[in-house]
């Protein structure tokens, strides 16, 4: 009997090894498990973001476009996750911002390169899974997903 306890405890913290590890490895956020990147099939938009997070925290997002230098390139930000989670920061501000519907429709400059970039900073207090969706005016669109542990 006293051989199995002990064989129980030694699982025991094996196990709890494992999940303190997978921990400093971001498995519920800012790390290397949950950092990730979205890009569209012409490369044209590029999103990094916390594939996992935890509710209630406030989680970093980076969407970069390519567009016509010196031309503002329109943005259009949907999905469950712009929905659900409130944006705390937005930088640069856009030029112009409206509502189209449930998603965001925003003009962007762009630089002598074509290039546009946002930073956005999301809260949510949902749990479980939700889904985001960048889109330019010309067709080009990405989706990605988060999954925020309670």
């Amino acid at each position: 009997m006293q051989q199995r306890v002990w064989r129980f405890e030694r699982v025991g913290w094996y196990v709890l090894v494992l999940i303190v590890l997978l921990a400093l490895a971001g498995l519920f956020g800012n790390g290397p498990l949950s950092d990730a990147e979205a890009t569209s099939a012409d490369g044209r938009i590029r999103v990094e973001y916390q594939r996992l997070s935890r509710s209630g925290t406030t989680d970093s997002m980076r969407i970069q476009v390519r567009g016509t230098p010196g031309q503002p390139v329109q943005l259009l930000l949907g999905g469950s996750l712009l929905r659900e989670a409130s944006i705390e920061t937005l930088q640069p501000e856009p030029l112009s911002a409206q509502s189209r519907g449930e998603e965001i429709l925003m003009r962007l400059g762009t630089g002598e390169d074509g290039i546009a970039t946002l930073y956005l900073t999301l809260r949510s207090e949902h749990v479980g899974r939700l889904e985001g969706r960048v889109g330019l005016g010309q067709g080009s669109t990405t989706t990605f997903s988060t999954f925020f542990f309670p």
